[in-house]
């Protein structure tokens, strides 16, 4: 399953200074790090992020850190199942592709779209390729 972490472009430049995801304010309220599936990225960005702060959909590989994943049920206040991870902070190193959430128009109530992938650095051995991204040499999409 594919999970996303949804940040401002700010906090992604953080995480590519420091080799960890920020968290929000909700997170460090909870104790634990708030994920998306692809079907409430777009929901999460349009309630939560503005168009200034560019937000972007991090992909994330948590293969390792199955056992740490758990999910919430729906709320009438957050109407969907959320994935939950339980570690103290996400690592750059589990983003395997980033991508663009583009307003679908002048106000985010109209929403956002997920958009093309950003290119990562070579440094984190990850290149884009036609829309899937080559982690150390494995394909993944």
């Amino acid at each position: 399953m594919q999970l996303y972490r949804v940040v401002s472009q700010a906090d992604w430049q953080e995480a590519l200074r420091t080799g960890l995801v920020p968290r929000c304010g909700s997170d460090q309220r909870a104790g634990w790090i708030h994920l998306n599936t692809p079907e409430d990225v777009e929901t999460v960005a349009a309630r939560y992020f503005s168009p200034k702060e560019r937000p972007l959909a991090l992909l994330l590989d948590l293969t390792e850190q199955q056992a740490n994943l758990s999910w919430l049920a729906p709320t009438e206040a957050k109407p969907w199942r959320q994935p939950i991870l339980s570690v103290p902070q996400l690592q750059r190193a589990w983003v395997v592709a980033v991508r663009r959430l583009e307003p679908s128009g002048e106000s985010p109530a109209l929403g956002y779209r997920l958009g093309e992938a950003l290119p990562l650095s070579r440094k984190q051995q990850r290149l884009p390729v036609g829309g899937v991204v080559f982690c150390g040499g494995v394909r993944r999409r």
